[in-house]
C-alpha cells in the first residue's frame, strides 16, 4: 500500500517520533524513505510584499541550506542503517507549498510529520504546516505529536490496537481500507467505533431524540457490520462498538480505555442524519491525541 514515504524535517527533536514511525512503516512495507527540508523563504517574501523591495532569494543564508542538508542526510544515514532505501532533498520556498509539490513530483503515498516544530528564524516547518498538509493533500498523513523522549523499541514494537472511528461516509470507508491493511501488516486488532452524537438532534427539526437516536444506532450497526465483514474476510481480529457522546471526546475515551496506539480517520464526513463524525472532529483528535493519527482526506 505504501511505497514512498515522505518525512519532512526542520532538524528539531520534535521530528524524531515521526522519523521512527516512518522508518518502521517503511520497513514493514519495503518502502523508500524520502527526507525533505524546506528552507523557508516566506518571512522574507512577506517582508518584500510589504516593502515593495526587490531582492534575490538566492541570497538566503548558506547556513539555512547547510542545516537542511545536515538534517536530511542524518535521516538518510539512519535509514540506510535500517536497511532502507532513502532519498534526501533540500528545497527553498513556502513549506506547505513545497511539501505538496514534492509529493506530486515524486509520487509519495504517505507523509509522516511531527505536529510541532521549532519557532524563530529557523522557522516552524511543522505544526501549522502539518495542519495545512492534512487539509490539502490527497494522500494519507501520519501526524505524530512530539514527546519528551521516545525509544526506537517503542515504535518498532508496532501497532497492536488500531482504532477506526467511522460514520460510513466515503472518506471514512477509505480510512477503513487503510486501517485494515495496517492491521493485517502489523497483525493488530482493529477497533471500529461509531459515535451516536446527540448534537445531531439540533440539525433535525421535527424529530424527537428517541426517533433520531434509533435511526443513528441503526446506521451505526450497518456501518460496523460492514467493517466487521471486511475484517473477517482478511482474517483480522476486530472489536466493534457503538457509543454515545461528543465524538472527539468519545474517541479519546475509547483510546485511553483500550490502549489504542494508532487512530485512522477520514478528514471529512457526511452531514445530515448520520452526522459529521469526521471533519472538525478529526482536527480535535489531532490536537488532543498523544498517539499517532493517520488521516485520509476525502476527495
Amino acid at each position: 500500500m505504501y511505497t514512498d514515504i515522505l518525512i519532512p524535517t526542520d532538524g528539531s527533536d520534535n521530528v524524531e517520533p515521526a522519523i521512527q514511525y516512518g522508518f518502521d512503516i517503511a520497513r514493514r512495507y519495503d518502502a523508500t524513505v524520502h527526507a525533505l527540508h524546506v528552507v523557508d523563504s516566506s518571512p522574507i517574501e512577506r517582508k518584500l510584499e510589504l516593502t515593495a523591495l526587490e531582492t534575490d532569494l538566492e541570497t538566503l543564508p548558506d547556513t539555512w541550506y547547510e542545516a537542511g542538508d545536515d538534517a536530511t542526510k542524518q535521516i538518510g544515514t539512519r535509514a540506510a542503517e535500517h536497511g532502507l532505501d532513502a532519498v534526501t532533498e533540500v528545497r527553498r520556498g513556502i513549506p506547505a507549498r513545497e511539501i505538496r509539490s514534492y509529493i506530486t513530483d515524486t509520487g509519495i503515498d504517505l507523509v509522516c510529520m511531527g505536529t510541532r516544530g521549532h519557532t524563530g528564524l529557523d522557522r516552524v516547518l511543522l505544526g501549522s504546516v502539518t495542519t495545512r498538509i492534512v487539509r490539502t493533500v490527497d494522500i494519507p498523513v501520519l501526524s505524530v505529536k512530539a514527546k519528551p523522549a521516545i525509544s526506537e523499541s517503542e515504535t518498532q514494537g508496532g501497532f497492536e490496537n488500531i482504532l477506526i472511528p467511522t460514520d460510513g461516509s466515503k472518506p471514512a470507508r477509505e480510512a477503513v481500507t487503510h486501517a485494515l491493511d495496517l492491521a493485517r501488516t502489523y497483525d493488530a486488532t482493529l477497533h471500529a467505533l461509531y459515535v451516536v452524537d446527540r448534537g445531531a438532534y439540533a440539525s433535525r427539526p421535527g424529530w424527537t431524540w428517541d426517533e433520531l437516536q434509533q435511526v443513528l444506532e441503526q446506521n451505526g450497526e450497518t456501518v460496523l457490520e460492514d467493517v466487521q465483514s471486511r475484517a473477517a474476510a482478511d482474517g483480522i481480529s476486530v472489536a466493534a462498538e457503538i457509543t454515545h457522546g461528543v465524538p472527539h471526546q468519545a474517541i479519546e475515551e475509547y483510546c485511553n480505555q483500550h490502549g489504542i496506539d494508532l487512530v485512522v480517520m477520514g478528514t471529512h464526513g457526511r452531514s445530515g442524519i448520520s452526522r459529521r463524525l469526521i471533519g472538525s472532529v478529526t482536527e480535535r483528535v489531532l490536537r488532543n491525541s498523544d498517539g499517532p493519527v493517520l488521516t485520509i482526506r476525502g476527495v
